[in-house]
């Protein structure tokens, strides 16, 4: 059984003859003699008694009626939504690293909600190497993620750069200082992403280059956690600018220049290539990337044919 056989039907039911439903859905008379003829032999049964000028249904066919009536009903009902973008009720997930949730999308994710009331949005929140697993594994729409990020499967639009200065608290001996070298902040206790974190990467790699090795290590995932450590004097760290400006700006906080170093990173959109995006989750990256004003490059990264249907 498929829908074109429960056209046939209907449309013979309804006309009560072969031709005449024929001539109502514009196709020949054979086409709709042989989909009853399938139907019928798919389900055993007659539907319909054949008189010479006209079809009557069987009792099979009356009860077969009914059932096709509610699913032309509900096909019906399927189309007009997807044709107004009607997905109320539904929802889809996405990703996104922890201080983009936190200080980047509240105000975004607010605005489209209340444009979007019936909608169910559902956020993962983690580092970036799972976020992409997410997507590898078609569980999220897309990402906000720290790069740079490199897999076969996954594009990335770089949103903005983030700096990374060492953050101290106010009453730390660096806060009078004001610039320090780097061995001097490898003696402190240090403070810095988990391992595998893009952000500690960077870190890392410099470290590596100039041949030093913190003599304290702390690590943590949460950027809100790790600035309340800052803040009470437990560590130094180098966080993202993005993460304690408002601690820096009240004073409980002080940016700390590094002699020779100077660390940033990006934060990007990710998606699977070729992915496709419905209205809504458009309207939501749309948002996301205007805010960045990306609008132009993601439009040009789509159609060279990383999401070809995505508008």
């Amino acid at each position: 059984m498929n829908l074109h056989h429960l056209r046939y039907f209907l449309a013979v039911a309804r006309s009560g003859g072969f031709t005449s439903a024929a001539q109502n859905l514009s196709v020949t008379q054979p086409t709709v003699s042989n989909g009853i003829s399938e139907l019928e032999k798919s389900l055993k049964i007659q539907l319909f008694n054949r008189h010479s000028r006209h079809v009557e249904l069987t009792l099979e066919g009356k009860v077969m009626m009914n059932y096709a009536l509610q699913i032309e009903d509900t096909l019906d009902e399927l189309e007009e939504r997807l044709r107004h973008h009607d997905l109320g009720g539904e929802g889809f997930n996405f990703g996104a690293i922890d201080a983009a949730v936190i200080y980047m999308l509240p105000d975004l994710l607010k605005g489209f909600m209340d444009d979007n009331p019936r909608m169910q949005l559902r956020a993962q929140v983690g580092p970036s190497r799972q976020l992409v697993d997410d997507l590898i594994l078609n569980k999220s729409e897309f990402a906000l993620i720290s790069l740079p990020f490199s897999h076969e499967k996954i594009e990335t639009l770089s949103l903005f750069h983030d700096s990374m200065p060492l953050i101290v608290g106010r009453n730390h001996i660096f806060a009078k200082r004001g610039r320090v070298e780097m061995a001097d902040v490898i003696a402190e206790p240090l403070l810095l992403f988990n391992t595998g974190s893009v952000s500690r990467q960077i870190v890392d790699e410099k470290l590596s280059e100039l041949g030093l090795i913190p003599l304290k290590v702390m690590e943590m995932g949460s950027p809100e956690a790790m600035r309340k450590l800052v803040e009470v004097g437990f560590a130094v760290s180098f966080l993202p600018l993005m993460t304690v400006n408002e601690s820096v700006d009240s004073g409980d906080l002080c940016v700390v220049e590094v002699d020779g170093v100077i660390f940033r990173r990006e934060i990007g959109l990710a998606w699977r290539r070729g992915r496709y995006f419905g209205s809504l989750i458009r309207q939501l990256i749309d948002r996301i990337v205007s805010s960045c004003n990306k609008n132009t490059e993601l439009e040009v990264m789509l159609k060279q044919g990383t999401g070809k249907n995505n508008c």
